[in-house]
């Protein structure tokens, strides 16, 4: 379904304040420009207004997801700024999977839209195919945007000297548990690996099931923790899970990694766990059928969500960070311009400006609970009120000592379509964790 606005939202007091300064300068070039059309009346014809330029942005964050507010009221905000200049034509994809597909065959053909995100692995497709423009001239040409984003999160995405994406956030994670069960069980968030596997066998015999795991998709709430495993392991595994696209994966942090997660697979998880989606893991925890999930802030909304979660569960919610005081700590690789022409790629990046500057790192953290990438965006005394956790996710960050990122930011995007097939052989024996190293290796290394 295409469509160039979308629905108002409810809106925040300090988001209203953003709204009535856009609407005030709307209001301000309004007159402006009704003044110099009463002076060209007077005499020579005047030249056409301009129309606005269109481009294309598709987008998964719709419907039921995490950041569907957040993303209604980015675009709403930017179309009263510049709807004038830009006419943005958005396309709804029904999940983050479906939206991964469609920009790949997409980009087989060479038509990829003029706005993309460039996650699990969609920014090395577009950089390979010479289907993405860098940003460089545009933030030396902007300081202030330049500024907002900030030297880590552009570094994050930059390859060669070129900056290819924008990010649009910071991602701290680590897990959220259901804190009556851990109290039933009688347990607390682990400090080291053997106590996580003894909070898990203890959830399991108070009559819980521990892990809210899913191995469809991209695996994302399974490899969160395997990441984990492997980024607390010694300075190789913190390295390993620092490196972008790692060529060998037949590592003993690896190998003793996936013998762990079979093990959590087979007893800790959620039944549906091998092959399942996102939605079905985020059920689970959301609806008291699992004690624990991995996953970024983001989420912190679904749990006082009365379509999501059960009655006042949010208050049930507690956040740690993974054993080690360790946790994910990586940039979002955020948005690339797909647009071919010169006039397309000006507008793609005007609306990728004002998704990533200021205004929409503060709208983003509003109402999609994403943190900013810019240490000038603060959570405001009405978010913290209705997501206390906020607060709590923002403590735990600050106190981690070990950071390390995710598989999905560091390795190919061949080896990310991979998990969904791989784990459901290491489960049921197909395939010994070694084995299943040796295969990763060897997917690796088709991108040579």
């Amino acid at each position: 379904m295409r469509k160039s606005l979308y629905k108002a939202g409810f809106t925040l007091a300090g988001t209203l304040m953003l709204t009535l300064s856009i609407t005030a300068c709307g209001s301000e070039n309004s007159a402006e420009n009704s003044g110099a059309a009463v002076t060209a009346d007077s005499g020579n014809d005047a030249p056409a207004a301009k129309a606005p330029v269109k481009i294309s942005y598709l987008t998964f964050r719709v419907g039921t997801h995490a950041s569907a507010k957040m993303e209604e009221e980015q675009i709403k905000q930017f179309n009263a700024k510049y709807g004038n200049e830009v006419e943005v034509v958005v396309e709804e994809i029904p999940s983050d999977a479906a939206y991964v597909d469609k920009i790949k065959i997409l980009a087989a053909s060479g038509d990829v839209p003029d706005v993309v995100m460039g996650k699990d692995g969609i920014n090395d497709v577009l950089i390979k195919g010479n289907l993405a423009t860098p940003f460089n001239d545009y933030l030396d040409k902007d300081p202030e945007w330049k500024a907002a984003i900030g030297e880590d999160a552009l570094a994050s995405n930059t390859r060669d000297g070129k900056i290819w994406s924008i990010s649009d956030q910071k991602q701290n994670i680590g897990y959220f548990y259901n804190k009556e069960m851990f109290e039933q069980a009688g347990i607390k968030p682990a400090e080291t690996w053997d106590e996580f596997m003894s909070n898990n066998e203890k959830l399991k015999a108070a009559g819980f099931v521990p892990l809210a795991l899913m191995t469809g998709e991209n695996a994302w709430t399974t490899n969160l923790i395997l990441a984990a495993m492997i980024g607390t392991n010694g300075d190789n595994g913190k390295s390993f899970m620092n490196t972008l696209h790692p060529a060998d994966f037949n590592t003993p942090e690896m190998i003793q990694a996936l013998t762990m997660m079979k093990e959590i697979l087979e007893k800790y998880a959620t039944k549906d766990a091998l092959g399942a989606g996102y939605a079905n893991a985020a059920n689970a925890f959301c609806q008291s059928k699992a004690a624990m999930i991995a996953n970024g802030p983001w989420m912190i909304g679904d749990f006082s969500d009365p379509t999501k979660s059960s009655k006042d569960f949010d208050k049930k919610v507690g956040v740690a960070a993974y054993p080690n005081n360790s946790l994910i700590s990586t940039y979002e690789v955020g948005y690339m311009i797909g647009a071919k022409t010169p006039e397309t790629r000006e507008a793609a990046e005007k609306f990728i400006r004002f998704k990533t500057g200021l205004e929409g790192q503060a709208i983003a953290l509003e109402y999609g609970n994403v943190m900013p990438v810019s240490n000038e965006i603060q959570p405001s005394d009405a978010l913290k009120q209705k997501y206390p956790i906020i607060v709590e996710s923002i403590t735990v960050a600050q106190k981690t000592q070990l950071h390390y990122r995710t598989l999905d930011s560091i390795v190919y995007p061949n080896v990310t379509d991979a998990w969904k097939n791989l784990y459901p052989k290491l489960v049921s024996s197909r395939s010994t964790a070694e084995e299943i190293a040796k295969e990763l290796t060897d997917i690796a290394a088709k991108n040579k």
